[in-house]
């Protein structure tokens, strides 16, 4: 953040990663409940010697001796009995002087997830949390939260008072026979149903007692609903079909329906997968949207959207249900539970997955359902890439996770152009006939295309739609390529494949040269 000027930081209003401090002499003890809360949250600034008017305008007031404030801020940062965990380096704290008056900003990062909660005073109660504006000390349900964050094995927790009765066999069954496909030599078919749920991990050895006992995710994926719902009370799993014009909704499958009894996590799995799938080819027109009317691999992004949602669930929680919609022209995926990588890195693929439900994991990628953990991300925006949709929308705090996919392309209006400008348009940004892999296209392609716009008029036509940034020009004129807008996502994507392809290059020159 480069603030040089007041201009710079009136522009800036105290938000969820921005937090004033007057701080004339001392670092501000307050300002300890901020440092918490962004290292609890998404991270974000501390801007020291800015105060505040009535109006809630910053007051540019400075700080006397800068050098001092910040080791005295780096000293209690070290002190572990003050702060639980230091997420300051040095390239995070700077001096700005602004119109001969030093303020200091502090960049504090979010932490590590397994390192959270960033708490005070070596008490776990002192834990803040950002909200907007606002430093919020946590309630006995956040911090919970936040605790079993830190674990990669929560539905590994072993049920001392269930057995096998608490299960659905038509469930385990139905489970039993897709392995016994796809696994023929381990003989899944001829075990018997205590044998095979042992064998999958559904039961486990209990070390300190030598018997056998059921798993969460064993109880979740399997399970009776009564049963289910007398360890997690608030258990609950709704899909909604909101095509058409009905106000709320013109199907639905949920939990506690007698008409879906026994909604254990598997059932639900397979009656919502064959309702997702079934809303693939169809067609739909807004205004607002341009529709992919067959998009590419939009199956594998619902398949890898919607096991996600299931297997990243905190199922502890009683803050939201599991809820998959499908909509006009988008779906959403709803799970209780913080995203364990930052948002981000949802996009960017820049972190190792981490799990919360190994074994939800395990028995979802048995049955050929997803592929292991840290994947699923990687392939819904390579399907959103592809198919042009818009960017997807995703929020993630403690108490839900929303993933709202598009499958569809924003509207770019061209309604200015003439004929011939729209034609050349449509070929750069649209054209899929051509048999080339590359997007872009040569003036001569173009020309060839359209034989009857002469040259001098293409020239034009080139220059405006570049000008009205419908159209990117590439390379120096001799080389010059003509392409499409590339979103952000996309080009993160392809500096992706950049990177693994020099990746690739890298290990190959390795082995070679051994």
């Amino acid at each position: 953040m480069e603030l040089t000027t007041l201009e710079a930081i009136v522009s800036l209003k105290e938000s969820s990663q921005v937090e004033y401090k007057k701080a004339k002499n001392d670092f501000p003890k307050d300002a300890w409940k901020s440092y918490s809360a962004f290292a609890n949250t998404t991270g974000g600034y501390l801007i020291l010697g800015i105060s505040e008017d009535e109006n809630k305008r910053p007051v540019l007031t400075g700080v006397n001796d800068a050098e001092k404030i910040i080791s005295d801020f780096c000293s209690t940062l070290a002190d572990r009995s003050k702060v639980s965990l230091n997420v300051i380096k040095n390239d995070d704290i700077r001096i700005r002087v602004i119109e001969g008056k030093n303020i200091i900003i502090l960049h504090i990062k979010e932490a590590n997830i397994k390192n959270k909660p960033v708490y005070l005073n070596n008490n776990l109660t002192h834990t803040y949390i950002r909200l907007h504006s606002q430093d919020h000390q946590v309630d006995t349900q956040q911090l919970s939260s936040i605790l079993r964050n830190q674990s990669d094995e929560l539905d590994y927790e072993l049920l001392l008072n269930y057995d096998i009765s608490d299960l659905d066999i038509d469930s385990i069954n139905s489970y039993r026979s897709i392995l016994a496909k796809r696994y023929p030599t381990l003989n899944y078919s001829e075990m018997d149903n205590q044998k095979f749920l042992e064998d999958i991990g559904v039961f486990r050895k209990n070390r300190d007692t030598n018997l056998t006992n059921l798993t969460v995710a064993g109880l979740l994926f399997f399970g009776k609903y009564n049963s289910i719902i007398s360890r997690f009370p608030h258990y609950h799993v709704d899909f909604f079909d909101k095509r058409g014009n009905s106000q709320r909704w013109s199907f639905r499958i949920e939990s506690g329906n007698l008409d879906f009894p026994d909604m254990n996590l598997f059932n639900y799995y397979r009656l919502v997968s064959e309702k997702l799938l079934l809303s693939v080819n169809r067609d739909f027109e807004l205004d607002e949207y341009t529709i992919r009317k067959n998009p590419t691999d939009l199956t594998v992004a619902l398949r890898e959207a919607f096991v996600n949602m299931i297997i990243h669930a905190d199922y502890f929680l009683n803050t939201t249900a599991l809820i998959a919609e499908i909509h006009e022209p988008y779906y959403v995926f709803i799970n209780p539970g913080i995203m364990k990588i930052p948002v981000k890195e949802f996009f960017t693929g820049g972190a190792r997955s981490l799990v919360r439900n190994p074994l939800l994991v395990n028995l979802f990628t048995r049955m050929g359902a997803s592929e292991h953990a840290g994947s699923g991300s990687l392939k819904i925006i390579d399907v959103v890439v592809k198919n042009r949709f818009k960017v997807p929308e995703l929020e993630s705090d403690l108490e839900r996770t929303y993933l709202k996919l598009w499958v569809a392309e924003p509207l770019v209006d061209i309604s200015n152009l003439k004929e011939d400008e729209k034609k050349v348009y449509g070929f750069i940004c649209n054209n899929q006939n051509l048999n080339k892999s590359s997007i872009e296209f040569t003036k001569k392609e173009i020309a060839d295309a359209y034989p009857d716009i002469t040259a001098a008029r293409l020239t034009r036509i080139l220059n405006k739609l570049s000008d009205q940034n419908l159209i990117l020009k590439m390379g120096a004129y001799k080389n010059r390529t003509y392409v499409r807008p590339i979103s952000s996502l996309e080009m993160i994507h392809r500096l992706g494949e950049t990177y693994d392809i020099m990746k690739q290059m890298f290990y190959e020159d390795k082995s070679d040269s051994k």
